[in-house]
């Protein structure tokens, strides 16, 4: 009794935020820390494990990798980027003077001298097997020896769950992974033993498009393998809405692997209005690596599937890549290539209007052909059942048809009854019987196919999501407030651009006095708003409902997701 009467009462006081952490994992970073802290701790989300003596091999890529382009494929992106160049050529800066294009041939003969600087031997170590007892974990992950075959896991891909039919890649070993890297960073990085974390409480930031299952498990994780004390769930751009102060906008998260747009508003993400597009940060440094490359890049022993290499090149794409017009011009590009064990290589070159015609890819995704044709627009699919919950969406739909139907036969045999001589009621009632089944098996099925059709680029996703609003004033307050989020969204002159494109696009009815469009908020970090935003819902008074403690799950199980998540599941 007494121990029960303890945890009631620990139930009813207000969370400390030192004691809530926050996990935001990512298809590249993991950010996690306190809810007290000013900004989150950021690592590689990756593990590395030792391969087993002659046991398979699997290597995740820190860059998701190019294909091989067909002929016809290979000149649709060259031609694509042509036009680009076409159009920057013919833009204007802000005071009105022509903006002066570049060639590739121009990038190419300026570079054609350069030589790097060779300076000393690089003090940087590969991590071998004899160094490693069981894992390596973070950013040490890019200097795991080769020779040594190593295992490499990213737990997230475009994402979500980095199922695969390689080693490591079923849902057991992705939450084994989870567990590991999770349990490592607040150990090691809070300074939080794992004994101690029944005293404290754990959000996780999930996808604003989810997995059913695999939310299942990860709760399982956070309360039984973590051990933790409470958890909740909260979607990205619902968190990244507390944020940035916002009661509603329509969010834009572009982070390494995806893309994905949402309507949040009163802290509900709209179903019918979420996208997630299969492109994203590693998609335009690929195309970076692309373009420099025809232009005479001085450093062809690059190799971006290597991830020195490829940690590198976003590098690079994050330092200078923009989109702003009054940049023009060759520009100075330093950068050091450092190897463990060999003289590091100093560069100093020239690059051109490669740096916006790469990020301009957000608006022509024809050239993400260079990482594959299948990164279509995806919708909130359809729960399937679950054991552990039987009063599931499905049942209701079912229960609510088989209701429907047993109302309209009884008012169709009573009408009959009253009028045997004419049956024209009673087919009447038959018509409306199939109406109402055929409308709620509609509503069983959202219309998500639209959004698998078609490769969306940013303006489309947009405002492709804000046409599924359900109203017209909210379509208006949507086209009125657009956040953009995510790692992604740090190119300088990005919104200006946006902004520009979704002026000439929005429908007149639906125009607003003014389209405001948000980055980095209160002077915040775009990767760290949903993680922020995260921590400020977790201290809210009125949060205090929406907590799951390890007991209830064991004994209620999934069911608890139902009554507590903060969002329609």
């Amino acid at each position: 009794m007494n121990t029960s009467a303890t945890q009631e009462q620990s139930q009813s006081e207000p969370i400390q935020a030192q004691t809530c952490i926050i996990i935001h994992p990512g298809s590249k970073n993991l950010r996690i820390g306190r809810a007290s802290d000013v900004n989150p701790h950021t690592i590689l989300h990756a593990i590395a494990r030792p391969r087993r003596p002659k046991g398979p091999l699997h290597r995740d890529p820190v860059l998701i990798p190019t294909v091989v382009l067909s002929k016809e494929n290979k000149l649709q992106v060259d031609e694509t980027y042509q036009s680009m160049r076409g159009t920057l050529q013919s833009c204007l800066r802000s005071d009105g003077t022509p903006r002066p294009a570049t060639s590739a041939q121009q990038v190419a003969l300026a570079n054609k001298q350069c030589i790097p600087i060779q300076g000393s031997v690089s003090k940087l170590q590969y991590v071998t097997k004899s160094d490693v007892e069981d894992y390596i974990i973070g950013d040490q992950v890019l200097y795991a020896h080769s020779a040594d075959q190593f295992n490499v896991h990213f737990p997230f891909r475009h994402g979500d769950l980095n199922i695969h039919a390689g080693v490591g890649g079923s849902l057991s070993s992705i939450l084994a992974d989870l567990e590991t890297i999770w349990g490592h960073c607040i150990t090691n990085l809070l300074g939080i033993p794992k004994t101690e974390l029944k005293h404290y409480r754990a959000v996780l930031v999930i996808p604003d498009i989810y997995n059913r299952l695999f939310l299942k498990e990860l709760v399982g994780l956070l309360l039984i393998q973590l051990g933790f004390g409470g958890c909740f769930l909260v979607q990205d751009h619902v968190a990244a809405t507390f944020g940035a102060g916002l009661g509603a906008a329509c969010v834009v998260d572009l982070g390494d692997q995806k893309t994905s747009v949402s309507c949040v508003e009163d802290a509900l993400s709209q179903r019918a209005t979420r996208i997630r597009l299969d492109y994203g940060g590693s998609d335009i440094t690929q195309a970076f690596y692309y373009l420099i490359q025809r232009a005479g890049f001085p450093y062809t022993e690059c190799q971006p599937q290597h991830p020195l290499d490829g940690a590198l090149l976003t590098r690079i794409k994050e330092g200078y890549c923009h989109l702003n017009l009054d940049f023009c011009g060759l520009r100075d590009v330093n950068f050091v290539v450092e190897r463990p064990g060999v003289p590091t290589l100093r560069y100093h070159i020239k690059i051109g209007d490669e740096l916006l015609l790469a990020p301009l890819g957000l608006f022509n995704t024809e050239v993400f052909a260079l990482t594959g044709q299948d990164k279509r627009g995806q919708g909130q699919a359809n729960a399937s059942g679950d054991p552990e919950d039987p009063h599931d969406a499905n049942y209701l739909r079912e229960t609510s048809r088989r209701a429907h139907k047993e109302a309209l036969e009884n008012q169709s045999t009573s009408a009959a009854s009253m009028d045997p001589i004419d049956n024209s009621t009673n087919a009447g009632g038959q018509g409306e019987e199939d109406l109402v089944v055929d409308s709620l098996a509609a509503d069983a099925a959202p219309d998500d196919q639209p959004q698998q059709q078609l490769l969306y680029s940013l303006d489309q996703a947009i405002l492709h999501s804000i046409e599924r609003c359900s109203s017209d004033e909210m379509k208006r307050r949507m086209y009125s407030c657009i956040l953009l989020v995510g790692g992604g969204a740090k190119f300088e002159g990005l919104s200006t651009w946006l902004h520009n494109r979704l002026l000439l696009q929005i429908p007149f009815q639906f125009r607003p006095e003014q389209t405001e469009i948000i980055v980095g908020p209160k002077e915040m970090d775009p990767s760290m708003v949903a993680w922020k935003g995260a921590a400020i819902m977790s201290c809210l008074e009125s949060a205090q409902e929406l907590w799951i403690r390890p007991t209830e799950w064991k004994k209620i199980g999934v069911r608890l997701l139902r009554e507590r998540a903060p969002f329609y599941w």
